[in-house]
């Protein structure tokens, strides 16, 4: 989940190495949707794509590593969200219905028992406001720090940290909500968001 592409591949990508524009979209898009899901972003696949078609149209001027990278595509990201949102708030109602609830794959390079443990802590997360779930998913999940979040989500950092602290507080009460109602997922659930809390 915290992989980030060494920056040779990421000079190669510029060059236009198939091989490495690939490598990058493996390294990056599972993490991509993960976000884009986390915070109920109406159609986060189109969102993603559109994501990708501004990473190759501003390819040239990006420059860092592979850390860079990923907030660079976590910062357009929440743009694109944004404007997911104003679209899907211009829709009909029924149009929408049922895009929150969309599954979240895990990466290729997840194995089943992971993907689902991973599945069950996501469903929790996505159980919060949205800019609540991002601020969660970029600080908590991804582990970036509150000056790196706060440029994504070009928010004050006191913002961010507020964010956060209400989104774990969120966590933990819908966590032990979960683990009195179903005992039987308990242990799997438990294992992937303790560290969020």
């Amino acid at each position: 989940m915290h992989q980030v592409a060494d920056p040779a591949t990421i000079e190669r990508a510029r060059t236009g190495d198939h091989a490495a524009i690939t490598s990058l979209w493996r390294t990056y898009h599972p993490q991509l949707l993960r976000l884009l899901r986390a915070k109920r972003t109406p159609e986060p696949e189109d969102v993603a794509s559109q994501v990708w078609i501004d990473v190759g149209r501003a390819f040239d001027r990006f420059t860092g590593d592979g850390a860079d990278f990923r907030r660079w595509i976590f910062t357009i990201a929440g743009r694109r969200s944004i404007d997911a949102f104003r679209s899907a708030a211009r829709l009909p109602s029924d149009a929408v219905d049922g895009r929150a609830d969309a599954s979240v794959h895990p990466g290729a390079d997840d194995d089943a028992e992971t993907a689902d443990a991973l599945d069950r802590a996501l469903d929790l997360i996505r159980r919060l406001p949205p800019a609540t779930a991002e601020a969660v998913m970029l600080r908590c999940v991804y582990d970036l720090s509150i000056g790196e979040v706060a440029a994504i989500m070009e928010r004050e950092q006191g913002t961010v940290r507020v964010l956060v602290h209400r989104g774990l507080r969120r966590l933990r009460e819908l966590l032990a909500d979960d683990l009195h109602d179903d005992h039987a997922d308990a242990d799997v659930t438990l294992r992937n968001v303790r560290t969020l809390i």
